[in-house]
């Protein structure tokens, strides 16, 4: 299946989604991260593992998780089972990829959902549509944006250079529970830095990181 066009990826990212209101503490995200079998939605590429965790005032909750492998119905090739380890038949019993995204999708339910290279994950998420009959309309944060809007001046904001910055261990890189874990945690740091510079919302939050706009500009490139 193919994915959504460049146009049609860019008017769902820079569409009109209702944000939650309150203070920006206080809303729900769930951090997540996907494994692939490579890097080409758009051709046929897909979901072999997602790993999720949710962020509730601040900080992860304790005890709850979301992970599964995924059966995606192609090969995995050695080049992709090289960075995350997953081989077919490590995947041969998992569920089929469409019902690890449902299942997915019940887990976020309306939260928000944050990831590091967001507009990757979210290409996969929006390519798997028209099989599940589950849509991702939930607004969506990406934190290595966040990142580059809070230190400008830094050259690196890949996972691992940021979580070296912040002191935070991956346990598990490119397992998709491990990095989600990661980011995670970095969100939760870069959010409190947010705070710090009166961003008290998470509508302010979008306007002043053009997250949307951002997001859409880095879709295309899938």
């Amino acid at each position: 299946m193919l994915a959504p066009n460049a146009e049609e990826r860019h008017r769902r990212h820079g569409e009109t989604l209702l944000l939650p209101a309150g203070p920006l503490a206080q809303c729900r995200f769930v951090v997540f991260d996907l494994e692939t079998t490579g890097l080409s939605p758009s051709y046929g590429d897909r979901i072999v593992s997602i790993g999720a965790v949710r962020v509730e005032g601040g900080a992860i909750l304790d005890g709850d998780r979301f992970a599964t492998f995924a059966q995606p119905g192609r090969p995995i090739p050695p080049a992709s089972t090289a960075i995350h380890g997953l081989t077919e038949a490590m995947v041969a019993h998992a569920p089929r990829w469409p019902e690890a995204v449902r299942a997915f999708q019940a887990y976020v339910g309306d939260a928000v959902l944050v990831a590091h290279n967001a507009a990757f994950d979210l290409a996969y998420l929006h390519a798997a549509e028209a099989q599940t009959g589950v849509r991702f309309t939930n607004p969506v944060l990406c934190s290595l944006l966040l990142s580059q809007w809070l230190d400008p001046d830094e050259k690196a904001h890949d996972l691992d250079s940021l979580a070296a910055r912040h002191g935070v261990v991956i346990h598990g890189r490119h397992d998709a529970l491990g990095d989600a874990e990661a980011t995670a945690l970095l969100f939760c740091s870069l959010l409190r830095r947010a705070e710090a510079r009166r961003v008290t919302s998470l509508e302010e939050l979008f306007r002043k990181t053009r997250m949307r706009e951002r997001i859409a500009e880095a879709a295309a490139r899938f």
